[in-house]
């Protein structure tokens, strides 16, 4: 490459929707190849699935809502990655905690020990510290609509108040949602190969309820996965206060309850209004929990709730049907400029890696062709 190719390649500048593991796993590869890049996110900061909950009082409760811990890597590349977080200190092991899972037959055993890593002092710590680089701009609360001008640059604009928010030379969709319909963040970019591509993806829905109780539960427990009909809506239990960097000194303990996918199917059927879907998912989860709880420790004395909250996952993990993604960890559309990735490629779809491992490679695929 000459020193003008190089001057070119460098002076490119890049948008990315979406601040999860993918997009800011590009971010932070183009970064550190001296490409500028600018990550919007419409939440109120970085994480997608890894981000981490706080309430708005005085008590600063929080949970890791969605993503609860990182398993055991399956590739090269990954464990080093992961070696490198532990290493920087944004990622902690939480190996030694107490995880069970509650067998279809009311069995409850204890799981086997392996490795579970979260982020430190909260998953969303991940992509926060990801994104934290003299390269990368972070623009939360900023869901932007992507067009392509008549010099085939990308032309972005806010979603809502539909200001300008940059024009850039490429665009990383990070999120599958940004082809949806109702989401309109590409409606008006002309990838239609994408997005219909993109449509055969099947998203499981989950629901999420958050949970303070005024004391420690006293089940010995701090994670449990449920298995079979006997036990609800429920899927998974865990005792954020037990993560690394969760702990409190107020003695209260902070609890994330997770659907299983066909009771999130079922409740969410017919439902549109995202107030009443919070409710529900408060409402049922905790009184599943509550039900289940005295056949994890009988004679359990259960504390009080001091506080109960709510969350919709519309799309939270991906069903691929389309086997072409599982062959590619992104997907790159040269002549517009465009690379798409996100947890749905790849041999490990729905997990942090494959998340991880598609950003990096669309980062990859950009700056091949931009040399």
């Amino acid at each position: 490459m000459t020193i003008i190719q190089a001057a070119q390649s460098l002076s490119q500048r890049v948008a990315i929707l979406g601040s999860g593991i993918s997009g800011s796993s590009a971010a932070r590869r183009l970064a550190e190849n001296g490409l500028k890049v600018t990550v919007f996110e419409g939440g109120f900061g970085a994480g997608g699935r890894t981000s981490t909950r706080f309430t708005r009082d005085e008590h600063q409760y929080q949970f890791d809502h969605g993503a609860q811990y990182i398993g055991s890597p399956k590739t090269k590349d990954f464990e080093k990655a992961l070696l490198q977080w532990k290493s920087d200190g944004f990622v902690k092991d939480w190996s030694d905690g107490n995880f069970f899972t509650a067998k279809a037959d009311l069995e409850v055993r204890m799981d086997e020990k392996k490795d579970r890593f979260v982020g430190y002092p909260k998953m969303s710590s991940i992509c926060e510290n990801l994104l934290k680089h003299e390269n990368i701009n972070l623009v939360t609360q900023t869901q932007a609509r992507a067009s392509l001008d008549g010099e085939g640059k990308w032309k972005l604009i806010h979603g809502k108040t539909k200001e300008d928010v940059g024009t850039f030379d490429w665009l990383i969709a990070s999120d599958r949602n940004s082809a949806n319909g109702r989401r309109k963040d590409l409606s008006s970019a002309d990838v239609k190969d994408f997005a219909t591509s993109v449509r055969k993806i099947k998203p499981v829905k989950s629901l999420t309820a958050m949970v303070v109780f005024d004391k420690p539960l006293d089940i010995g427990m701090d994670g449990v996965l449920f298995e079979g009909e006997n036990y609800g809506s429920l899927g998974w239990i865990a005792r954020d206060s037990s993560k690394p960097g969760r702990e409190r000194d107020d003695g209260r303990e902070c609890w994330v309850i997770q659907t299983n996918p066909d009771a999130a199917k079922a409740l969410l059927e017919g439902k549109e209004s995202l107030d009443e879907i919070r409710e529900i998912a408060k409402t049922v989860l905790v009184d599943d929990l509550l039900k289940v709880l005295p056949s994890l420790k009988p004679g359990l004395e259960i504390p009080e709730i001091q506080e109960s909250m709510g969350h919709r996952w519309g799309a939270a993990f991906p069903i691929n049907t389309n086997t072409e993604y599982a062959e590619m960890d992104s997907q790159i559309f040269e002549s517009k400029k465009f690379v798409a990735c996100g947890d749905y490629f790849g041999k490990y779809s729905g997990r942090i890696e494959g998340a991880y491992l598609s950003g990096i490679s669309a980062a990859d695929q950009l700056i091949n062709a931009t040399t």
